[in-house]
């Protein structure tokens, strides 16, 4: 007998959430970006603001204050909004090119989305990259056998996250609420203030996503402990934010939607 779940849709992110294991295409378009100005940026620094609309990614990186200085002394002049407006067009044919090789679908991604169509549960991706950015993406998903509803970009509804307006949009496109009946899966602290703003569940996925930030042959390659350490640093830094649910990736995500209907059931609510 077919189930009638109380969730009636899931919101996707996609780096480090359905593709790209440990979301490394963004940060070395951003990594390279600021390499061809003569200043030198770590990982871990572009990670920072993971999960923003791109253009806020970079000015979040141009007003930190370790990287502003090390653009001052390497170009003679502060970060300004100026700049800003002319690094985005260069940035973006960056990120479309670094794109197409980081567009694996994470393991299990596809039995999930199998599960949740077969229950009648529809299914969307918010992201910070802008509409233009996506083409190749979206057509190697496809090409995949991953087809959400729909996409949506900071650009089409005006403002990326931690604003709502993705996941409204979202909704309103499929014909679904109340957002109690709606869980956001991401990897990043955005996603979940995002989540947070639009009253949806959140579930956060750790291991293959920004927080670790390593390939499945990096993380496997380590050591135990050393992959252990990783993974508790990652799965604190989100805890302390406060989703809803911790996961390893989204391929552990159905017996979510299990407790969460029951949750609904009980009376709760995100």
């Amino acid at each position: 007998m077919k189930s009638n779940p109380s969730i009636k849709a899931v919101i996707f992110d996609i780096s480090g959430t359905v593709m790209d294991f440990g979301s490394r295409g963004p940060i070395a378009a951003f990594v390279e970006l600021f390499h061809r100005h003569g200043v030198q940026v770590s990982a871990d620094e572009a990670r920072r603001p993971m999960g923003t609309h791109k253009i806020d990614h970079i000015w979040s990186m141009l007003t930190d204050p370790e990287i502003a200085e090390r653009w001052q002394r390497a170009t003679g002049s502060a970060p300004t909004r100026e700049l800003l407006d002319e690094l985005y067009p260069e940035f973006t044919r960056l990120q479309i090119e670094v794109l197409t090789q980081h567009c694996d679908l994470i393991p299990g991604v596809l039995a999930v989305v199998d599960e949740l169509r077969s229950r009648g549960i529809k299914f969307a991706n918010t992201t910070g990259f802008d509409s233009w950015m996506m083409d190749d993406l979206k057509r190697l998903a496809h090409e995949a056998g991953y087809l959400p509803e729909l996409w949506v970009t900071p650009d089409v509804v005006g403002k990326g996250r931690p604003a709502p307006w993705m996941i409204f949009h979202a909704l309103k496109e499929m014909n679904i609420y109340p957002t109690s009946s709606v869980v956001k899966v991401g990897d990043t602290i955005a996603d979940i203030e995002e989540a947070r703003n639009a009253g949806v569940w959140m579930v956060s996925v750790v291991e293959c996503g920004n927080e670790v930030g390593l390939s499945r042959d990096e993380l496997t390659s380590m050591s135990e402990s050393e992959r252990q350490d990783r993974i508790t640093i990652a799965r604190e830094r989100l805890a302390a934010h406060d989703p809803h649910y911790l996961i390893s990736t989204t391929a552990d995500l159905i017996p979510i939607i299990d407790d969460i209907n029951h949750r609904l059931a009980a009376g709760e609510r995100p």
